[in-house]
């Protein structure tokens, strides 16, 4: 039991202590890849995808982010767009009315960040935590972070993928 509480009060001094940076050094703002992914069910109904595009994170007015991604789907390149919304509390998101909420939480290592997504799809609640960083090297201690905050969550950490690095595709309209 100790050994649990001073390894739960490591990782919170870690994540602390990482909040503490300056914000022009770690700004949650550019290209990030997907390096790890868990969700607690199926994926909009589908398998989780295998590969991914990178995710490109812009700061708008008043703290506000815009997400936005491609996939390609039987051939076909689609970019998917997303405002998500500051709230109160630091580092949550929402989208869509308040149904999607985001959680974006730095790890103690440099450039890693945590993206954990509760949704509701068609009634049905959808969760999901990714490990991103700009560079698309394995980084052992930010998964192994990765595992914990996962696992904090009541993810079934052997259900974590690896997915593979996709370039971006073009949109035909862009």
């Amino acid at each position: 039991m100790k050994v649990l509480f001073l390894t739960i009060a490591l990782r919170l001094f870690s994540i602390l202590k990482a909040e503490e940076s300056s914000p022009s050094e770690e700004q949650f703002e550019g290209t990030y890849f997907v390096k790890a992914m868990v969700t607690d069910n199926e994926f909009h109904g589908k398998k989780k995808p295998k590969e991914m595009s990178p995710l490109t994170i812009t700061h708008l007015n008043d703290g506000d982010l815009e997400a936005k991604y491609t996939i390609n789907k039987n051939g076909k390149c689609k970019e998917i767009k997303k405002i998500l919304l500051k709230t109160n509390k630091p580092g949550l998101f929402s989208n869509d009315e308040g149904k999607h909420q985001v959680l974006i939480q730095k790890t103690s290592v440099r450039d890693h960040w945590i993206v954990f997504c509760e949704s509701e799809l068609h009634g049905t609640q959808i969760r999901f935590a990714q490990l991103v960083s700009p560079d698309a090297e394995e980084n052992p201690q930010a998964f192994e972070e990765y595992k914990n905050f996962v696992s904090l969550k009541g993810f079934n950490a052997a259900k974590i993928s690896i997915p593979t690095q996709a370039e971006a595709c073009t949109p035909e309209h862009a």
